[in-house]
């Protein structure tokens, strides 16, 4: 109301300026008021599409006022959004562009829902052969690489199969995972998977690929996360479904390398307005070789030669897994979801072990010569339940979680092994069984609150607490004689308990040009290890602060950079803490070390993106105090035992390209080149050593080329050059893989056929320097496998439930080595 006409309705001079001046306020007030514009994006399939770009424009001129990217369930939202007319352009490779328009922020209307959007597929004719586009297999994000997978590359596989064809990831037959070079964690859903690297290792084996929609690559995570997050996140993000009613698949498999192999399994989910339940039962058989040839060469202190000893394992191995996982949402109202997990975990695996071994000395003269034979039987049980508690407290996005953790874990192995010396002079025959004993119990809590800030920025913030308790033990009995006589002197037993306690912040803001996230978390770790037979016991206090910053800038639609650079902590597992020793073959041990420290880490990565599709890595890492493993005799000269010291310091340094696009509608490419050099310094049993590494060459190419409107045909390349790896030289290998896939039942169903190392040219071997003990080390292990499977999915896809995180760090750190 203007002031003049405030005059004419004959009121007091200065209420009419009062009033006048209220309306100005009010007005100004309207016009820097706020609103909120979401919707759900699906295809036609009615799936969620995650990762597709939203873009927010001014009706007017078509300004780019905002931009936002799909959630993993299809949802994207705008905030603070000033009171305009606008329209919003949704955008998906593979699909045509859609827009909503008329789109009026006010007083009256400052909440605007767009429901459920649908994408359609870009379609072209082609030599009268429809041609669609597909999703891409590798799509690159500010902060992690996302592996679409399909039925070409998944189908029959296990998900440790399918994780070492990806870019960066490496699967050591030990299974030892690493992301360009580095350790990582895995996830499934967000959450921690129960088991680290090595144990997780036979897990993973037993695992479909067909239950996955995608895999995250995150390299470098935030505060956020916990700060034993290593070089990162392997994240395994299952299917989902977000259909009411019943909705599923099954699938099943086979495949046959030097022995065969199958799987099968299905994803049920039923779900209405009030809740959420999925079951996921799965089981597999894997029948497979695992062959090494181990040669040592001994030398003095001074470097000459003191004796050599070679030996020769083969062993074949078959692994049972059955897991039942059931996970139920409770939506309890339109802002509060509690949600329920729990997963069991049953695995028997047999291995039979067949090893010769030979000693000589200096002089190459025979000293001994024995035959060693092992029938390992292994169960493996463990069960993990959790709560996670999510409340919208508002519109705005302020919004906090709670999660609560209960992990239990228990392996049971019995070793029946022999050892035959058959030297003339030699013929004492030797029996014995070790009973192993591995278990733990952890417990954790963590809680994460959001406030939502002005100008598009956001406050994260919480807090979490774990507690962890091992006990491991090693008996052993003589079984030479009729009775068996348990050995005292060799049994041992080992606990360990731990606790961390840990409060994070992060600041987020999201611009037009420049976003970034600056973040710092705090951890207190206390550990007591306690070694019974010996009274040895040694506690680990320590506080560090571990700050973080990303940064990313678009110069325009076709270039940006992004840059990270983070403090982290890499945590002993708790099998490379414990002492006590896994036998490998009768003169070959492992063992853990109980006066391992935590490794530090500092990282630093320069990405420039061009187009979205050709992406320029440089990274540099440096870890103090790395772990690295030295070979060392183990009481008696024949026996090696291969145990975890802390070094002085490991760099690494890295150019990583990646280049992914969609061709044409019917061709998808994604090709990476790694150049990368790793060097390390230390010392063991006094002596120094440093390794200045070698340059080293990590490529590969993936292609998929849809043939027809429902066939596929894939290629997998993957070369990986020599290169050096703290104290390990590896020989360098090319594996080849290809597939094809037929779908039907109006793509219901899918048929896939594929081998994997058609030439069977991967290679694990290596040579390791411990001064006193040079060993090269030649794994064969059957890569060559040719698989057959099928899937049908009924009703839709499968909706994933939400689960707790706050055991992450604990449980990637139990560990149970596959010798």
């Amino acid at each position: 109301m203007k002031l003049k006409n405030l005059q004419k309705r004959h009121l007091p001079p200065a209420l009419a300026l009062f009033i006048a001046l209220l309306s100005t306020f009010q007005l100004h007030a309207q016009s820097r008021a706020s609103g909120t514009i979401n919707g759900k994006i699906i295809d036609q399939t009615m799936e969620y599409v995650p990762y597709a770009t939203v873009f927010l424009k001014n009706s007017s001129d078509s300004a780019l006022v905002k931009t936002s990217v799909s959630d993993n369930t299809g949802l994207f939202k705008f905030d603070f959004v000033k009171n305009g007319n606008y329209f919003i352009e949704i955008t998906m490779l593979g699909f045509q562009t859609i827009y909503r328009e008329r789109l009026n922020i006010n007083s009256d209307r400052n909440i605007i829902d767009l429901g459920t959007l649908q994408l359609k597929s870009a379609i072209r004719e082609l030599n009268n052969v429809t041609i669609t586009a597909q999703k891409p297999f590798i799509e690159r994000r500010a902060d992690k690489i996302v592996i679409n997978l399909n039925n070409e590359i998944s189908a029959g596989a296990s998900i440790e199969e399918v994780l070492d064809k990806l870019p960066g990831v490496r699967v050591n037959p030990d299974g030892q995972i690493s992301l360009n070079g580095q350790n990582i964690q895995i996830f499934i859903n967000g959450k921690s998977t129960p088991l680290s690297m090595d144990a997780l290792s036979s897990l993973l084996k037993g695992m479909s690929a067909s239950s996955i929609e995608k895999i995250e690559l995150i390299a470098h995570p935030s505060s956020k996360y916990d700060a034993g997050g290593g070089a990162g996140i392997i994240n395994l993000v299952k299917k989902r479904n977000h259909n009411d009613g019943l909705n599923g698949n099954v699938y099943g498999g086979a495949g046959q390398g030097k022995y065969g192999k199958h799987h099968t399994g299905s994803n049920l989910n039923y779900k209405n307005k009030d809740i959420n339940i999925l079951l996921n039962p799965n089981y597999s058989f894997n029948k497979y070789y695992f062959d090494s040839k181990i040669s040592s060469a001994f030398f003095t202190e001074e470097g000459i030669p003191a004796g050599r000893s070679f030996s020769n394992l083969s062993s074949t191995r078959d692994m049972r897994t059955y897991s039942p996982n059931l996970g139920i949402d409770l939506f309890l109202s339109d802002k509060t979801t509690l949600s329920l997990s729990g997963a069991k975990e049953i695995q028997q695996l047999t291995r039979a072990t067949f090893s010769t071994s030979q000693l000589s000395d200096a002089g190459e003269k025979l000293l001994n010569s024995t035959q060693f034979s092992n029938q390992v039987k292994t169960k493996i049980g463990n069960f993990n339940t959790g709560m996670h508690l999510q409340h919208k407290i508002d519109t705005s996005g302020r919004e906090y979680t709670i999660d609560l953790d209960y992990f239990n874990y228990l392996n049971n192995s019995a070793e029946d092994y022999t050892i035959q010396p058959y030297l003339t002079n030699l013929t004492k025959l030797s029996q014995s069984i070790l009973e192993q004993k591995r278990g733990f119990r952890s417990y954790s809590a963590k809680a994460d609150y959001t406030q939502p800030l002005k100008k598009n920025s956001q406050l994260d913030f919480g807090l979490k607490s774990s507690f962890v308790k091992s006990d491991n033990s090693n008996n052993f009995f003589d079984v030479t004689g009729s009775v068996p006589v348990k050995d005292t002197s060799k049994n041992d037993n080992f606990r360990y308990q731990e606790n961390i306690n840990a409060v994070y912040a992060t600041y987020i803001r999201t611009g037009d040009k420049l976003s970034y996230n600056i973040g710092l978390r705090t951890e207190n770790t206390w550990g007591k290890g306690e070694q019974i037979y010996t009274g040895e016991v040694f506690i680990k206090k320590y506080v560090q602060l571990f700050p973080s910053i990303f940064l990313d800038y678009k110069f325009n639609k076709d270039h940006g950079l992004n840059f990270s650079a983070r403090k982290y902590i890499n945590r002993p597992t708790y099998e490379n803490l414990n002492p006590l020793v896994r036998i490998v073959n009768a003169s070959n041990f492992t063992q853990g070390n109980p006066d391992l420290a935590p490794a530090v880490g500092y990282n630093a990565a320069l990405t420039h993106v061009f187009k979205n599709s050709l992406f320029t890595t440089i990274d540099y890492s440096r870890v103090t105090g790395d772990f690295t493993f030295f070979s060392a005799p183990y009481s008696e000269q024949e026996i090696v035992s291969t145990k975890p010291f802390n070094n002085r310091y490991t760099q690494y340094l890295s150019l990583f390209i990646a280049f992914n696009k969609q061709v044409t509608p019917w061709w998808y490419t994604s090709s990476s080149a790694n150049f990368n050099k790793r060097s390390f310094k230390g010392s063991f049993e006094g002596t120094a050593i440093h390794n200045t590494g070698m340059l080293n060459l990590t490529a590969g190419t993936y292609n998929s080329f849809r043939l027809a409107k429902n066939f596929t045909f894939l290629t997998l390349v993957r070369f990986a050059g020599k290169s050096q790896d703290r104290n390990l030289t590896n020989d360098p290998y090319t594996a080849v893989t290809a597939g094809i896939s037929q779908s039907f039942f109006n793509k219901k169903a899918n048929l896939a056929f594929n081998v994997t190392d058609i030439f069977k040219g991967y290679k694990n071997s290596y040579v390791q320097n411990s001064l006193l003990i040079n060993q090269r080390i030649e794994n064969q292990i059957e890569t060559r496998i040719a698989r057959l499977s099928f899937t049908y999915s009924f009703g839709g896809s499968i909706k994933r439930t939400k689960e707790s995180t706050s055991a992450n760090d604990e449980k990637k750190r139990t560990s149970i080595n596959e010798n």
